[in-house]
């Protein structure tokens, strides 16, 4: 015999049905507790927890003296799970990168239509600024963050700067789990100035290759170090 739904399930379907059904969008206040409670038809205590629920996966948010609201969109509940994402080889990881590389390679053709010359030059200088001499490994990795949420600013697309951020904090959080080495900053220097220069030449093709290199790279560092990643992260041990 099939198990009752849980009250506080039926309750996140419902509050998501009402957000659809009611055109709310990030920052409309939905109604009271009390008012929601009475709506669909359930306890106020199954109506929190229906609504905790939400807010942990980034769907309400709530702030005492301001009631509940449709939150802005955000991958941060997605980074959060990113350790358990990964556990299996690397194989999420490499799911990820495709996705990715994909994504920045159709983006290229649209890049070049609204980037401009002061946005090549902050790029150029971030590059550059990977290989100075004695930089700590960690300003290294914020320096390659900043280039690629630059990049991509022209655009003025919060779920694509959001996407690189989820990528950037993946490909870091495995290589801080498992002290696995890094690309070396001439090697850095030498990918990101490939992308400027195809951005200064106006040339989608050339950008598309040059893209195509950087990720190149990046795989042959998954095939030669996730290849062998156990399977949960240290310090932890997998669930059965």
């Amino acid at each position: 015999m099939k198990s009752a739904e849980p009250l506080y399930r039926r309750g996140q379907a419902q509050i998501k049905r009402y957000i659809v059904e009611h055109g709310l969008t990030p920052g409309s206040a939905l109604p009271t507790e009390a008012e929601m409670a009475t709506l669909f038809g359930m306890s106020r205590l199954s109506l929190r927890e229906a609504v905790k629920g939400l807010e942990t996966v980034g769907i309400l948010t709530s702030k005492q003296g301001d009631g509940v609201r449709v939150a802005e969109f955000s991958f941060a509940p997605i980074v959060e799970s990113l350790p358990y994402l990964f556990q299996t080889s690397g194989r999420s990881f490499r799911d990820l990168l495709e996705l990715r590389e994909s994504l920045e390679e159709g983006l290229c053709g649209r890049l070049l239509g609204v980037v401009r010359p002061r946005d090549l030059d902050t790029l150029d200088a971030l590059a550059r600024a990977m290989g100075e001499p004695d930089s700590p490994p960690d300003h290294v990795a914020e320096l390659d963050r900043r280039f690629h949420s630059r990049m991509y600013a022209p655009l003025e697309n919060t779920l694509v700067t959001q996407l690189i951020e989820l990528f950037w904090q993946a490909f870091n959080r495995m290589q801080a789990a498992y002290d696995l080495p890094r690309p070396t900053p001439p090697e850095l220097v030498a990918i990101h100035l490939a992308i400027v220069d195809a951005l200064r030449s106006g040339d989608e093709i050339a950008v598309a290759a040059a893209i195509r290199a950087h990720f190149a790279t990046i795989r042959d560092w998954v095939d030669v170090h996730l290849s062998d990643v156990p399977t949960s992260l240290p310090g932890e041990e997998r669930r059965a």
